[in-house]
């Protein structure tokens, strides 16, 4: 009895904190390992790869097929994404990052992988996690549904964004063609969404319409894959098409979140003088999608915009 009653009130606490999350304020674990930056509009947006702590007591990764190359300045651009979005409309995005290095811990991976069995980084990886989770909880309860963008950084030779839909290169060539794309819209990331509109939206337009994210964003000056100026790569040029966290939390297990991976070049995005540029864009461009493409859009600071 004593050990159900330590549970209820376990439980009960857990449900008292996630009513009493703050936008504007910054929650982490005791080591700052992961921060939480608590937003009221329906974007999350994680940093898996940005961190820079390094942990001496913490051996690297090296465990078969473990990555650990840094995705530099991504935090940065984050930060500058939650700084224009506040100039611009008063709100802020929910923005969840790692800040350790990914040679310690890879939050873009499965837990095993992304620990490489460290014992200790379980505890990150699932903070990292948990707090994503939460994220989507207070958008959807407060929006209906919610945006979700895993944000990282390639060193591809073409400077553009490679947009992740968990679509292969092959299957980006058919919008090329007049095949179906039906397949592919199944197990894309943008799913949800599809569904949830009840047959009004057209993937093929989703992807590479005049209304598509990446169109949008090429229109700002960021050339960006796919889109309706670049479609699809070229099968010798390298892409990368979403991993992990894509492919969770856009998941039938979150029927209210869609989204994709953006991997960011670095020049002109990532670089100094680049990170100010993409965060303008991408704070014109993310409602603008919303607005013809959803049901939820971005509130203003005219509008009521608090998380609970």
């Amino acid at each position: 009895m004593r050990k159900l009653l330590l549970a209820f009130f376990l439980i009960a606490t857990l449900c008292t904190q996630a009513q009493n999350w703050t936008a504007g304020k910054i929650y982490s674990d005791p080591e700052n390992w992961t921060e939480f930056r608590v937003g009221n509009i329906p974007l999350i947006i994680t940093v898996p790869h940005g961190g820079s702590i390094a942990l001496d007591s913490i051996p690297d990764r090296s465990c078969p097929d473990a990555v650990t190359v840094r995705d530099n300045n991504t935090k940065e651009l984050a930060l500058e994404i939650e700084t224009e979005f506040m100039k611009q409309y008063g709100v802020r995005p929910f923005i969840i990052i790692c800040n350790l290095l990914r040679k310690k811990v890879d939050q873009n991976r499965e837990i095993e992988l992304g620990t490489c069995g460290n014992s200790i980084m379980r505890k990150p990886w699932n903070s990292f996690h948990d707090y994503t989770d939460t994220a989507i909880a207070l958008a959807t309860k407060q929006f209906g549904g919610c945006l979700y963008i895993d944000l990282h950084g390639h060193g591809h030779p073409v400077q553009r964004l490679e947009l992740g839909y968990l679509l292969k290169e092959s299957e980006l060539q058919e919008f090329k063609t007049d095949n179906s794309v039906e397949s592919s819209a199944k197990k894309s990331s943008l799913q949800n969404l599809i569904k949830n509109s009840n047959g009004k939206l057209d993937f093929k337009m989703l992807m590479i319409g005049t209304n598509a994210f990446g169109t949008l964003m090429a229109n700002e000056g960021i050339p960006s894959v796919p889109s309706q100026q670049d479609i699809a790569p070229n099968a010798d040029e390298k892409y990368f098409n979403g991993g992990y966290n894509t492919s969770r939390y856009t998941s039938s297990k979150y029927p209210n979140c869609f989204g994709w991976q953006i991997e960011t070049n670095y020049k002109g995005v990532r670089d100094g003088k680049g990170i100010p540029v993409f965060a303008r864009a991408f704070v014109k461009v993310i409602p603008e999608f919303l607005k013809q493409n959803t049901s939820i859009s971005i509130p203003t600071n005219n509008q009521k915009a608090g998380a609970n």
